[in-house]
């Protein structure tokens, strides 16, 4: 209603009335028009600063939901790894041969691919055309053969570890610190490390004796 009174106001200004005299304004009514004028244009900055707020923050969460997608990913690889390699140790394969199973069931957490060099297609075409059909021979190559038949660039960062090989209950660790790979950057703002290290577990009853015999 005092909107609507005040650009009555302003229209009505420099007009006439029917007797030829100019209508006046009331000072005390155009300063009051002037405030509230003022007091909506505020309004409205101030609305649209608060709705920034509001987006960037909705923003962040968003990325720390990417983020903990990927982390939570990578910790369901790792224990994969773990017990891809205390079945590979249980069975008694040696340590080289424990060490490329573990690579390998890690190998989503392992990075781009460095060899062979990735070839056009889609990451699908990639995974079915020239990398899944080099593993098995990966697995029965020797170790100078390894870096020419299939390399990731994150594979030297996985480790794996057997506390007590001869035990009848073999514990078996992988462990690596796994990169942030959505919006680092952003979160290099709240923490200096790039990456979280995890660990994979995996327990298992330890079997090679029985084949040894």
């Amino acid at each position: 209603m005092q909107n609507a009174e005040c650009r009555m106001q302003k229209q009505g200004r420099g007009q006439t009335a029917d007797d030829g005299t100019e209508k006046k304004t009331d000072p005390e009514h155009q300063s009051f028009c002037i405030l509230h004028s003022a007091f909506l244009i505020s309004s409205r900055g101030q609305a649209l600063i608060e709705s920034c707020i509001v987006i960037g923050l909705i923003c962040l969460l968003l990325m720390g939901l990417f983020q903990l997608a990927q982390l939570f990913l990578a910790q369901e690889i790792m224990d994969y790894a773990a017990g891809r390699g205390a079945r590979a140790k249980a069975v008694g394969f040696n340590d080289f041969m424990v060490a490329k199973t573990v690579r390998i069931g890690a190998i989503a957490n392992a990075g781009a691919l460095t060899f062979p060099e990735p070839s056009g297609g889609g990451p699908w075409v990639q995974w079915t055309s020239h990398e899944s059909p080099r593993i098995p021979h990966y697995l029965q190559s020797d170790e100078w053969e390894l870096n020419f038949i299939l390399n990731y660039a994150l594979w030297d960062t996985i480790s794996w570890s057997c506390p007590a090989p001869d035990a009848d209950i073999l514990h078996f660790e992988v462990n690596q610190a796994v990169p942030l790979m959505f919006f680092s950057n952003v979160f290099k703002a709240f923490s200096s490390a790039s990456a979280v290290p995890m660990q994979g577990v995996a327990d298992i009853e330890n079997h090679y004796p029985l084949y040894l015999q």
